[in-house]
């Protein structure tokens, strides 16, 4: 049995028409870890109230009033039967102008799906207004994914050339390892932050830093966002040695392309040699992620398809109480959005560190909003990861605007958002650098994302 201790810290993140509503006292997580809906709104059930329609309704059956009433008739009823009269015909009144007002209310109030709710389940209410109305903001939304992203910028490129001394191994290889070490170099510089030094108007770049096993270092020299050189050096897993100089491959040591070749399988990548177009005397080769790399994630901390760990939408929120009280400290509140009463599940740590929030919908789980790193795809993106990181794990993936004007990502694995800090994207012209950080992900629905 739970005991529950008011607490006045935690807010619940709520609607913006809601912000400047009182919030309940929520209960303190160290004693508490599930609250009902009564110990955090403080609401109480009446003990009496005012008589039910029913019960008014059969009692004006009982003694029926007529409006026309003669004047030498009205003469002679006594006091206390106008004084009924008149109060019976003023609750009817109230009555039926009560209803009038619900009606409108239906009218206007719109059903909002659970995730994998069809529009026409939405719709079983009859209210085909509301159905046209829902209809139409899904693809608004949907019209606002309109920029597909690939991951053909991450392609490595390099000359057919040879360096001056001669080819390392031969023409038909050399060009094909120095892609390779331009497509790890291109991951490299997405995944992490270089360090410039300018001196004049020559800027001196290094980035250094660890892809997957491999470890690779490189220096660039720019004037004007020129590249001037350009020199990259990779260290195997096997500890193998291979340098280019302006893309040209210079020197290889402990390793050749067979080995190279096996090893980057072995990190997850898969090998894509594009063909060559006539004339351009490049060649290009693409990666792509096979599986995951390094330490698996934690199934408890697991985002995939529906799912964050054991929560799933859908679920019966009966159940989802099970799961979380045997691991987390759980706060519940209802929310009222459009004249319905949500319920929000703010879930902590054992040390009260927010974890993520729950979003019920008709008695089950609608959404899940992510607030902590810990939480990864079995890629391992998470919060903090950047737009680039994303892109090279995911070949393609979909950017867009909410109704809010905030930016986000979906891809095919996630049924969800992936919502991006709008800091230097530009909205109007599309551009979202691979800088940008992902600041929250929503799997599923939310009260306050559209």
């Amino acid at each position: 049995m739970t005991e529950s201790k008011e607490n006045e810290g935690n807010p619940f993140p709520e609607p913006e028409e809601l912000k400047g509503q009182p919030a309940g006292k929520a209960v303190d997580p160290s004693q508490t870890r599930l609250l009902s809906s009564l110990a955090v709104t403080g609401e109480r059930k009446p003990e009496g109230g005012p008589v039910s329609d029913s019960v008014t309704s059969a009692n004006l059956a009982d003694e029926p009033v007529s409006v026309f009433v003669k004047k030498e008739r009205f003469k002679k009823l006594s006091q206390p039967q106008i004084i009924w009269i008149s109060f019976s015909i003023i609750l009817v009144c109230l009555i039926l102008f009560f209803l009038l007002i619900m009606q409108g209310r239906q009218k206007n109030r719109i059903q909002k799906p659970i995730a994998g709710e069809t529009l026409e389940e939405a719709g079983e209410t009859g209210n085909t207004d509301a159905e046209r109305m829902l209809k139409n903001k899904l693809a608004r939304q949907a019209d606002k994914l309109n920029l597909l992203l690939t991951d053909d910028e991450f392609t490595g490129q390099a000359p057919m050339a040879v360096k001056a001394g001669g080819p390392v191994i031969s023409a038909a290889v050399d060009p094909e390892l120095a892609a390779m070490v331009d497509a790890l170099k291109i991951r490299l510089q997405v995944s992490i932050d270089s360090k410039s030094l300018s001196r004049g108007s020559i800027v001196t770049t290094v980035s250094k830093g660890d892809y997957r096993g491999f470890k690779i270092s490189v220096d660039e020299k720019s004037e004007k966002q020129n590249i001037l050189s350009e020199e990259t050096t990779v260290t195997t897993p096997q500890k193998g040695f291979i340098r280019t100089v302006d893309r040209v491959l210079q020197s290889i040591n402990g390793s050749d392309l067979a080995q190279f070749s096996a090893e980057l399988r072995n990190a997850g990548l898969e090998i894509i040699r594009l063909p060559a177009q006539p004339g351009s005397g490049v060649c290009k080769v693409q990666f792509r992620i096979a599986h995951g790399f390094g330490k698996p994630i934690a199934g408890d901390l697991l985002i995939t398809g529906k799912r964050v760990g054991k929560i799933s939408l859908g679920m019966p929120t009966t159940q989802l109480e099970t799961i979380l009280l045997s691991s987390y400290v759980v706060l519940k509140r209802k929310v009222l959005v459009n004249d319905v009463y949500y319920d929000v599940y703010k879930v902590l740590d054992q040390s009260n560190e927010p974890l993520f929030f729950v979003y019920e919908n008709k008695g089950r789980v609608w959404g899940i909003s992510l607030i902590s790193e810990i939480f990864q795809t079995e890629r391992g993106v998470g919060i903090n990861s950047s737009l680039g990181n994303l892109r090279i794990n995911y070949p393609q993936v979909n950017v867009g605007i909410s109704e809010k004007n905030t930016p986000f990502v979906k891809i095919d694995d996630i049924d969800g958002h992936f919502i991006l800090q709008s800091e230097g994207i530009d909205i109007k012209k599309h551009i979202f650098p691979n800088k940008t950080r992902i600041i929250s992900i929503l799997i599923g629905n939310s009260l306050e994302f559209e």
